[in-house]
């Protein structure tokens, strides 16, 4: 009798560890770790619409440290089905402009725009086209002489992205009628009246969508 009190026993217990083995089975593995959110997927900048605004201290001339408030609009990246980094060399179009809030000149200008990635979640932008102003065509006490109605805009931003959405760049923007080009608008000749130009030294911020 004892010989079976003990059998009896440890089919119990081998039982007992059988079972115990299969509910563990079937558990999910129990864990203390954090869940973990992927992080927001990377656009390649230039490939959306943009809205931008932002700040701007300079001018030139009689307008020199005057400040700028801009706001600007951006196209995606023309789509010519152009492989790889060759198609960072497609342009943008923008459309935008700069309201002086001392009285002096304000504009509003259409661009090109090339938006060049730059290593991490930085690009570099250049970018090129034409201006038309409410400034004067020659020196006066308070404006620039800027000799002609319709200007050259160009400029570079250097930026980065924030978030998946959100951009912040510093611009260096400059106006001229490019006269030291040959450019001739018959008002903007060398002499007291020639081109002074404008520049502009700002902090934007972009939203993509």
């Amino acid at each position: 009798m004892p010989n079976v009190g003990r059998t009896a026993s440890a089919v119990c217990v081998t039982y007992l560890a059988l079972a115990s083995a299969a509910i563990s089975a079937d558990l999910p593995p129990a864990t203390n770790a954090p869940a973990v959110v992927p992080a927001p997927a990377y656009v390649a900048p230039g490939g959306q619409f943009e809205a931008r605004f932002g700040a701007y201290y300079g001018g030139g001339g009689n307008e020199g440290g005057t400040q700028d408030v801009s706001a600007t609009v951006l196209s995606p990246r023309l789509n010519f089905g152009v492989p790889g980094y060759w198609a960072y060399l497609l342009p943008r179009f923008e459309i935008g402009g700069n309201l002086n809030l001392e009285g002096r000149t304000s504009f509003a200008y259409a661009d090109a725009v090339l938006t060049l990635p730059l290593p991490g979640r930085a690009f570099l932008e250049p970018y090129l086209g034409a201006a038309v102003h409410n400034g004067s065509l020659v020196p006066t006490p308070t404006l620039a002489g800027l000799g002609c109605p319709v200007l050259f805009h160009t400029g570079v931003s250097v930026g980065g992205y924030i978030t998946q959405h959100w951009t912040l760049l510093e611009t260096f923007e400059h106006l001229t009628n490019g006269n030291e080009l040959g450019v001739d608008c018959g008002t903007n000749q060398r002499g007291e009246s020639r081109n002074q130009g404008l520049n502009f030294y700002g902090l934007r911020i972009g939203y993509a969508f």
